[in-house]
């Protein structure tokens, strides 16, 4: 059976938006993806089960149709509904609401919408770290290595201990062609975190590139041991273990391998830039909270449900991340909502059918009172 497409333009704010949808029958995959001027933002994949029907093993058409539609038409609501909210949130002076949403937008690279929710949010907490690393992040994605570095000197000026500021400095200045600079910050990230595998690679970049001679005519380079050495605990890191990553590293090494000058440069540089902008936290967390609180319609108990299984799988990746334990929490704060008012609903139906029934009229009074605690606590949590 042939597999299914959609293609369809979405326009927001002047901005052109085209969204394309396929569905290979062979892998059981479907996948939207979302571009820009013709440049890739980001794309959503999924896998679906095979629907037995009349004892056969292979999906009908309709089947086919039916899921395919429905995964379009779930990314460009969810491209709808984070400008909804960006929109909503803009005058809010709370940082947390605009730091998540900035982080939803950076993984989508939406770049300069995420760029404007960072720097809100360190506006309103000049004290927040990840903020002004986020911040320097998306600027660095954005080709803005300029403001890269002064959003991570705000960091560094907070905190110059913490090895992950000092390497993040020192590749602004490896961007900006500031080799010795560069040099030094990596090589006191290594004073004070010596096992730090990016900082290693990033000095043996710099040593690298602070070989070359400019005057030389000779459009072929030899890569030194020391920079190959580092590159090749980088590729074996299991941080980098994915396809996305395998196919990057496959790339370098065929530019490595041909040793064309400039290629060799440039592509360095970039796999220098995306393994500093790099981030396996996921961001499921964000996109709910930000539905719920600001996305301006209810999720019903399926989207509860479909956040609830995306959030355990993300818990199950990052055990040690203290955030993911304590959002899973709020999670289920969120579903004892849920609970709760279906509860109280219920109460009220057995009222309705017999109002002399004490009992249910008992438990109605007590969740009634019950109810405006409990969601001003939720509420309080989520802010």
């Amino acid at each position: 059976m042939k597999g299914i497409g959609l293609r369809g333009q979405l326009k927001i704010d002047g901005r052109e938006f085209s969204v394309t949808t396929g569905n290979d029958p062979q892998k059981n995959v479907i996948r939207s993806e979302v571009f820009e001027s013709g440049r890739y933002l980001f794309g959503n994949e999924d896998s679906y089960y095979i629907r037995e029907v009349e004892d056969e093993d292979k999906p009908t058409e309709q089947y086919l149709k039916e899921i395919t539609e429905k995964t379009h038409k779930t990314t460009v609501n969810e491209i709808k509904i984070l400008f909804r909210i960006f929109e909503k949130i803009k005058q809010l002076r709370q940082y947390l609401p605009h730091y998540r949403l900035g982080k939803v937008f950076y993984t989508r690279n939406f770049l300069p919408e995420a760029i404007n929710n960072f720097k809100r949010a360190v506006e309103l907490n000049p004290d927040f770290i990840r903020g002004y690393q986020r911040l320097g992040q998306a600027y660095l994605q954005n080709n803005q290595p300029q403001e890269a570095l002064e959003a991570f000197k705000k960091a560094y000026a907070l905190h110059p201990e913490y090895p992950d500021l000092n390497n993040a400095m020192g590749v602004c200045y490896t961007s900006l062609n500031n080799l010795q600079r560069a040099s030094k910050f990596f090589k006191e990230t290594l004073k004070i975190k010596e096992n730090f595998k990016e900082a290693n690679f990033n000095l043996g970049v710099v040593l690298f590139l602070s070989t070359l001679d400019e005057n030389n005519s000779d459009d072929r380079v030899i890569v030194p041991a020391r920079f190959l050495r580092t590159y090749k605990e980088i590729c074996a890191d299991k941080k980098y273990s994915s396809k996305k990553w395998a196919l990057e590293f496959e790339r370098t090494d065929e530019v490595l391998h041909n040793g064309k000058r400039s290629d060799v440069v440039k592509k360095v540089l970039e796999l220098q830039k995306k393994i500093l902008c790099h981030e396996d936290s996921g961001d499921i967390m964000d996109l709910f909270f930000l539905q719920f609180m600001y996305g301006g319609q209810e999720i019903d108990d399926e989207g509860i449900r479909y956040f609830s299984e995306m959030i355990n799988e993300e818990v199950e990746q990052h055990q040690n991340y203290a955030d993911y334990w304590n959002e899973l929490g709020i999670i289920h704060l969120i579903q004892c909502r849920e609970y709760f008012l279906k509860a109280l609903s219920e109460f009220e139906k057995s009222r309705k059918n017999d109002p002399k029934f004490q009992a249910a009229e008992k438990n109605t009074q007590l969740l009634q009172r019950g109810k405006k605690g409990f969601l001003i606590l939720l509420r309080a949590i989520l802010k």
